[in-house]
């Protein structure tokens, strides 16, 4: 999305220039304004139109230069060109995050479907004790999602898992984010918050082709079902890091390529829940074909008992590039 200072002033020089240049016509007034305020968020469009707005009525109360034409057609065009332009950045704003979308699922768990490249990814969320689980969809079709536990005091309230939460949703938002630069945003919040505690986390970039990276930090290892349903599911061997907050970031590892049809990711309490069962019980990810009803499956308790939660589901993964926790520099 378009700062608001880059909009505010492309708005400013524009007027500037067509003033100078003596043009008059409305469409030279308002085009650059129009295209500024659409690739804004609708408050920064919204802000654009009103300022391109007052910028043309200078113009013709103060006809110092030549401005802006002053018959009463030119002046409602202009004036309905610009508050056209929030409603257009608001229906494209809808229509980029409109691809989350909630499954049918029982009703202890939440479960969020959304494009992955050129697949489907699942997460589900079960609200447990200290889960963190956040999805942020990318323009052109990408992904980036945050699965972990939080573990302090401070930290495992609603306000610091909220928190936490929102500082990933503003990094990840960013086309141009490296996971390093999500682990950062999240240690710095995490510090900030609770010197004390700590993130067990894994954070996964899905980019358009399908290509698949991810960053582990005290979590548990990815989880991989090989091409064919008959085949078990397997770790996907990515290292592990130190948990987000916990010590000094680590170095990065180099890049750790895994195939597969089907990519699964839980957090720590998914381990504790299930020991030395978990990879057994994760043999369901290589099977069905709905990664919603997959992620579901994922969450049930042990022996019955209490759904635990997160976990995530990716369908139509081609590549898994891993790294340790706390990386610094570029994505490999």
């Amino acid at each position: 999305m378009l700062p608001m200072r880059a909009a505010l002033a492309g708005t400013t020089g524009n007027a500037m220039l067509m003033g100078l240049a003596e043009v008059s016509t409305p469409v030279g007034w308002v085009l650059l304004p129009g295209l500024l305020g659409v690739s804004a968020r609708p408050r920064t469009a919204a802000l654009v139109s009103a300022w391109a707005g007052v910028l043309v009525a200078l113009s013709v109360v103060v006809p110092v230069i030549p401005g802006h034409r002053t018959d009463p057609q030119a002046l409602l065009a202009s004036a309905a060109s610009l508050a056209a332009v929030p409603v257009l950045a608001w229906a494209r704003r809808r229509t980029r995050t409109a691809t989350v979308t909630r499954a049918a699922a029982p009703p202890d768990v939440a479960v969020f479907t959304v494009p992955a490249g050129p697949g489907s990814a699942a997460l589900a969320i079960c609200g447990t004790a200290g889960e963190i689980g956040a999805a942020v969809p990318v323009r052109g079709g990408g992904l980036r999602v945050l699965l972990g536990t939080v573990t302090g005091a401070t930290l495992d309230t609603p306000a610091g898992r909220r928190a936490i939460e929102q500082a990933f949703h503003r990094a990840a938002a960013g086309p141009r984010r490296t996971l390093p630069h999500l682990v950062d945003a999240l240690e710095k919040v995490v510090r900030d918050l609770a010197p004390a505690g700590h993130l067990r986390a894994t954070l996964v970039d899905v980019d358009r082709a399908g290509s698949v990276r991810a960053v582990r930090c005290g979590s548990p290892d990815l989880v991989v079902a090989a091409g064919r349903r008959a085949e078990p599911a397997e770790p996907a061997g990515v290292p592990e890091g130190p948990a987000i907050g916990s010590t000094e970031p680590g170095e990065r590892a180099a890049p750790v390529p895994v195939t597969g049809r089907r990519i699964a990711v839980v957090g720590t309490g998914y381990t504790d829940a299930h020991g030395g069962r978990w990879l057994r019980v994760l043999d369901q990810v290589a099977a069905g074909d709905d990664p919603a009803r997959t992620a579901q499956l994922l969450t049930r308790g042990a022996r019955g008992g209490r759904r635990t939660g997160p976990a995530l589901v990716i369908d139509g993964g081609t590549t898994v590039a891993g790294m340790t926790g706390g990386a610094r520099g570029p994505a490999a």
